[in-house]
């Protein structure tokens, strides 16, 4: 065996010690590594364009796509910067003025002549610029465009909605049409800032963080055909930055993070409890049938994973050293990003 097959079969045999013997929880469940993809490795990042379905990732200077089983569908490096999603990208490019969008194949689609930072979300492109927002399609065509007065602090994109906070302490709720939709100002503090906003994946719901002295978590649901406040939380911590805050699939809870772990807000009971875990909200996932919670939190070099019950339970505990990670659960599969490597692992009963 070579030196290169050594090291290989010497990595895998450490992801097994790693992942198959998880933190005692009093349940049998393990993480077993399925695949390891080195993207450094030379010819790594040979692909088989798959047209099935794929998953986007951006691990540090390398992005693309995967199949279900990791194998690459697409990869390549950037030197400027990728914007992703699960079927285009847009690779930022030295040439100004000129967005270049590929689909999840690598070949052309459409290209944007525009100034400007793209985000690509629920298969539409928001491009920021220091003066007005504007919305495409991954076709190029444009919805429409906008001025804007203030910095934008965040911003949550489903189907036909964009939701963008700002620092003045506003946030507004567009249409595809460009129609605005919701222009609501949470108020309430000393500092009036927008932190964090979230638009639920059916619609339904709105959540925000707002203010400084103090700051606020705050709910509106769409109730005839208009969004109403019904409950807002004051916080006993306060970020002077963009918060990450997540919706579940099934819309039915928020998650956002806070120096002592991550808050659950109930869509249904109203209720926001903490479970455990601090560090920056990489992704968090819930499982339908059980209701377990998988998430990656990042520290300054490391990311923690962790897997809990509803009941706050640890059922895992890892944390992996690097400084560029990447986290996706689809159903019992993990795929999990760390420096240059991605591995695919199945949560089995052994």
């Amino acid at each position: 065996m070579g030196k290169k097959g050594y090291f290989a079969t010497l990595f895998v045999l450490l992801l097994l010690v790693f992942f198959l013997f998880p933190a005692s929880s009093g349940e049998e469940r393990f993480l077993v590594p399925q695949q390891v993809l080195d993207l450094q490795t030379p010819g790594s990042l040979e692909f088989s364009r798959n047209s099935g379905r794929t998953f986007a990732f951006s691990l540090g200077r390398y992005f693309g796509y995967f199949t279900n089983d990791l194998d690459l569908s697409y990869a390549a490096s950037s030197d400027f910067g990728v914007a992703i999603g699960d079927e285009a990208f847009i690779n930022y490019s030295k040439v100004p003025g000129i967005l270049d969008i590929q689909d999840s194949l690598g070949e052309g689609r459409a290209i944007i002549e525009t100034t400007g930072y793209p985000v690509i979300e629920q298969n539409r492109v928001v491009v920021l610029s220091e003066d007005y927002i504007s919305l495409f399609d991954l076709d190029g065509n444009q919805f429409w465009k906008k001025e804007i007065l203030s910095f934008v602090t965040s911003l949550s994109i489903i189907d036909d909605l964009v939701l963008i906070g700002f620092l003045d302490g506003s946030c507004e709720l567009i249409s595809d049409s460009g129609e605005t939709v919701l222009n609501y100002r949470p108020g309430g503090s000393r500092i009036e800032a927008v932190y964090s906003v979230a638009v639920s994946p059916d619609g339904q719901t709105i959540a925000l963080i707002s203010g400084l002295d103090p700051q606020r978590f705050v709910i509106l649901e769409k109730r005839k055909n208009e969004y109403k406040p019904v409950h807002h939380f004051e916080l006993n911590f306060q970020y002077r930055r963009t918060v990450d805050m997540f919706f579940s699939s099934d819309s039915s809870k928020v998650f956002f993070e806070n120096p002592q772990g991550i808050n659950v807000y109930n869509v249904m009971s109203q209720e926001l409890k903490t479970i455990g875990g601090s560090g920056r909200l990489e992704n968090i996932f819930v499982d339908e049938e059980s209701g377990f919670f998988s998430m990656m939190l990042k520290e300054e070099n490391y990311a923690a994973l962790r897997v809990l019950t509803p009941t706050n339970r640890s059922l895992l505990e890892r944390d992996i050293p690097g400084e560029d990670f990447y986290f996706r659960k689809e159903g019992d599969n993990y795929y999990i990003g760390f420096n240059s490597k991605l591995m695919f692992l199945k949560m089995e009963n052994l």
